[in-house]
């Protein structure tokens, strides 16, 4: 049975529509209608009234998550529509991205944000009130809720390249209001500006006194994952490493670590692996934690995820993988046997992993579809260990540190001898491709290249070595993350960090035949085209 995060879409004081339109900066954002409301003189009495805000907060992911999966997908080089597909998806694999497309909508980010602002404007009323709910509890209410809107508006940023700014609680419904909009650059540097006081104290860290709420951001690797945007890759490697060392850096705490090797099902079984919400007294009490943040689905309770639906030859099937990551999955490398990622690719026997074929051959996406009697009930992954773990290899390894970015990405701290000190709580990490019983990726001392129709060896040292790994880096990503959303954002970060578009624009128009493959190259070399059309404006 699954563990639950009970979300229940309550609309807050100030959960309003908030919708995007191809219009000019100074137009109306907000409409002037809500729903029914639960204002904040009947809320905030109460600690229950505290975890309500959270979930309240949390539940519009709910909607928007799945539509993140396929559009990630779609202008990604992971998939590819089917004769199925509808004209929205249609649009979004060819780049003709239209202010009409509902899988574009991001009027659900915002509501998330908007609920946030509504609860940290109030909760503060609770620890009046609530002699239960002291100074700490509402520390970490408010960290939960600001690393939720630190995650949220670095995912506006990176589909529109730009973000409304919400600064307020909205204390009463808008008429016409001006709205400020943001670039990438500014909100992630205010972001990290309301993060930042909130991240635990050195005390905190080695007393198991931190706090963890289940399925919100862990808010050390969101500041990390802020810096990472930035281009500051040495604070990108301090939070992102001390995230994977949370809740007193015990070993078996997201470090990939013993325990795990047969667990990669169960990150989309049970999603909420783990304790959470709860002050962690011992580590003898905790399993092997992956999951760091997802979006839970019941649809026992109604709350169905539509991605099978989308996904499924037995259902509609309106999208599948390319044939480029079905050849990337078959053809690593096992520890063991011949070829094949059967941990993460096809899978074997009673062992279901991200793709799977029917008896026509026919290859399709399983990753949402591995409950047994319940196919809509699969949770959708915001943040776990494997992600955060790649993360920081690629920060070390921009940082001028490939060797244990190639360890991290590879057989993990367990098998070096010695561990280095900075990770000697890592003793039982055993790297992405080691969890997944693949051989490591290695750098070769040099490559040939062949300019102007000349082979010339090349040595791999300096820049051209930290490139390689990067290459190396990204392509473990695609693996181990493949269909949770991550491709788009990966593509776009490196070609923008080496400012080269023809490293998303090749990647993408490989998937396309040769008829299609040089327009949407020209498209995708253009940096505007990589942003979602930005809507503001009244539904």
């Amino acid at each position: 049975m699954k563990k639950r995060f009970n979300i229940k879409p309550i609309q807050l004081y100030a959960l309003i529509v908030v919708l995007f339109t191809s219009v000019s900066c100074s137009d109306k954002l907000f409409d002037d209608q809500a729903g029914e409301r639960i204002t904040p003189d009947q809320h905030y009495k109460s600690q229950v009234d505290a975890q309500a805000s959270l979930g309240g907060a949390f539940a519009p992911l709910q909607n928007v998550m799945p539509k993140l999966i396929m559009v990630d997908g779609l202008r990604s080089d992971q998939m590819i529509i089917t004769p199925n597909a509808d004209p929205f998806l249609k649009d979004i694999q060819n780049h003709d991205l239209s202010i009409d497309n509902p899988f574009l909508d991001g009027s659900d980010f915002y509501k998330v944000i908007i609920n946030i602002n509504e609860a940290m404007a109030n909760i503060d009323k609770i620890a009046a009130v609530d002699r239960n709910f002291d100074q700490f509890y509402l520390k970490y209410h408010k960290a939960a809720l600001t690393s939720l809107k630190g995650w949220t508006y670095l995912n506006i940023v990176r589909l529109y390249g730009k973000a409304a700014l919400i600064e307020d609680n909205l204390q009463s419904l808008p008429g016409n209001m001006s709205q400020t909009v943001l670039s990438r650059e500014e909100v992630i540097d205010r972001m990290l500006a309301e993060l930042l006081p909130y991240i635990p104290s050195a005390a905190e860290q080695t007393q198991f006194v931190e706090y963890r709420f289940v399925n919100f951001p862990n808010i050390k690797a969101v500041v990390g994952e802020l810096y990472l945007e930035k281009g500051d890759y040495a604070n990108a490697v301090t939070f992102l490493k001390a995230a994977m060392e949370s809740y007193a850096n015990v070993p078996a705490v997201y470090k990939v670590a013993s325990g795990t090797l047969d667990g990669w099902r169960d990150m989309f079984l049970g999603g909420e692996s783990g304790t959470g919400g709860v002050h962690i007294p011992s580590a003898r009490d905790l399993p092997p934690l992956e999951n760091i943040s997802v979006m839970p689905y019941d649809m026992n309770e109604g709350q169905n995820n539509p991605l099978p639906k989308w996904l499924l030859p037995t259902d509609q099937f309106m999208v599948q993988p390319t044939q480029l990551l079905v050849d990337s999955f078959l053809t690593q490398v096992p520890s063991q046997g011949l070829f094949g990622d059967v941990y993460r690719g096809f899978g074997t026997p009673g062992r279901p992993s991200s793709l799977d074929s029917t008896s026509a051959g026919v290859v399709f996406i399983n990753k949402y579809s591995i409950i047994s009697g319940e196919p809509f009930s699969s949770d959708i992954t915001l943040s776990r260990a494997g992600d955060v773990h790649l993360l920081l290899a690629e920060a070390l390894n921009r940082n001028g540190d490939s060797k244990n970015a190639l360890v991290i990405m590879n057989q993990g701290f367990k098998a070096e001898k010695p561990i280095p000190a900075a990770y000697n709580r890592w003793n039982l990490n055993l790297g992405i491709r080691g969890r997944a019983y693949l051989k490591s990726k290695v750098v070769p001392d040099s490559v040939f290249v062949s300019p102007d129709d000349t082979i010339t060896k090349v040595p791999l040292e300096g820049e051209a070595r930290m490139l390689y790994v990067e290459d190396l880096i990204m392509a473990e990503r695609a693996l181990e993350l493949a269909f949770e959303g991550k491709r788009w954002n990966d593509l776009v970060r490196v070609a923008k960090r080496r400012q080269d578009p023809a490293y998303l624009a090749d990647k993408v128009a490989a998937k396309f035949p040769d008829s299609q493959k040089a327009a949407i190259r020209a498209k995708l070399m253009v940096e505007s085209n990589w942003y979602l059309p930005y809507k503001k404006g009244v539904e």
